[in-house]
């Protein structure tokens, strides 16, 4: 190795030698011999130095080109991502504005002030207080339906216990108004704390799964009609007297962002009918934007045929000129 090394030293040490000797001979040949003796070092002795510098060279510049499509790949990824969330914002908003023009009066609209855990939280807090008229045991609506109720009340904010809320409870019946019974959280671990039970159900009185459950208006805390969620399937249990059914919630704890809260004296009129009006406010919405978007498509349309018209009509006119010439 010693060797090796001595002999590596030596061959750098002639490298580099013979380099200051070949400077000298070009700064001493005239200017017309100088090119010509430069350029056949490149081709003998420096070729291998100038093809390595040229894969250098290739090596960076792929380098370079890499990280340039990696920053457009993710700035569009990003704008993707926001694109998705300012979607959803404006479906959500639409869906909000149409509860809203449905409900048309009686209600307190707020922003759903979210945890750390989000989803997953059995409370929130909400962004209206007493100052605007918010009162506990009010209800608190989405365009899907239920999630909760007013716990208590600030000047300036308000905490509502969720569906998910060991304390919530709320009377229910099926959407025909075949069967009644009290709707409250499942609980447990895993995926059954984001489901809910309706228990009480007589025996006589059978739901399907599907089924959808409202409201029942019994209780006087929530006025009758107001979506809850879906039949999954019976549980069994020990109850001999009456059924009990598992139900997917209306309202994904996960998607809620804008909520209303009901007035009392809007939860005494009731609200009938209020979220059919609602869905079909929000589909003519759609319709709404779907022909906009058709007008202006057809507008580009009629523009692009009217330009192509005038460039196909003055590409014709020399040629109709010197037909018409005598």
């Amino acid at each position: 190795m010693a060797r090796l090394s001595r002999a590596d030293a030596r061959l750098d040490a002639a490298a580099g030698v013979a380099c200051v000797v070949a400077a000298l001979v070009c700064l001493a040949l005239p200017a017309s011999s100088r090119d010509a003796f430069a350029g056949v070092l490149r081709r003998s002795v420096m070729a291998p130095f100038v093809a390595l510098q040229e894969r250098a060279e290739v090596g960076r510049r792929t380098f370079n080109g890499h990280d340039a499509a990696a920053r457009v790949a993710d700035s569009v990824a990003l704008r993707s991502l926001r694109l998705e969330g300012v979607e959803w914002e404006n479906a959500h908003l639409r869906q909000i504005l149409g509860l809203g023009a449905a409900l048309r009066w009686g209600f307190i609209p707020a922003e759903a002030l979210r945890g750390r855990t989000i989803g997953d939280e059995p409370a929130m807090l909400l962004s209206a207080g007493s100052d605007v008229g918010v009162e506990p045991l009010s209800p608190v609506v989405t365009p899907d339906g239920l999630l909760g109720v007013v716990e208590r009340s600030d000047a300036a904010t308000s905490t509502a216990i969720l569906w998910q809320h060991p304390d919530f409870a709320a009377s229910a019946m099926a959407a025909d108004g075949d069967a009644y019974g009290m709707v409250q959280a499942r609980g447990g671990a895993g995926a059954d704390r984001f489901l809910l039970v309706m228990r009480g159900v007589l025996l006589r009185n059978q739901l399907e799964p599907g089924d959808a459950v409202v409201t029942s208006g019994l209780g006087g805390v929530y006025p009758r009609g107001i979506p809850i969620g879906t039949v999954i399937s019976e549980l069994r249990t020990p109850d001999q007297w009456a059924r009990t059914y598992l139900i997917l919630p209306a309202v994904p704890l996960s998607s809620v962002g804008s909520v209303l809260i009901l007035r009392p004296e809007r939860s005494r009129a009731g609200v009938d009918g209020v979220w059919s009006s609602a869905a079909g406010a929000d589909s003519a919405a759609r319709r709404v934007v779907a022909a906009i978007d058709s007008m202006a498509r057809l507008a580009g349309d009629s523009i692009t045929v009217r330009q192509r018209r005038a460039g196909a009509d003055s590409a014709a006119a020399p040629g109709i000129l010197r037909r018409r010439r005598p």
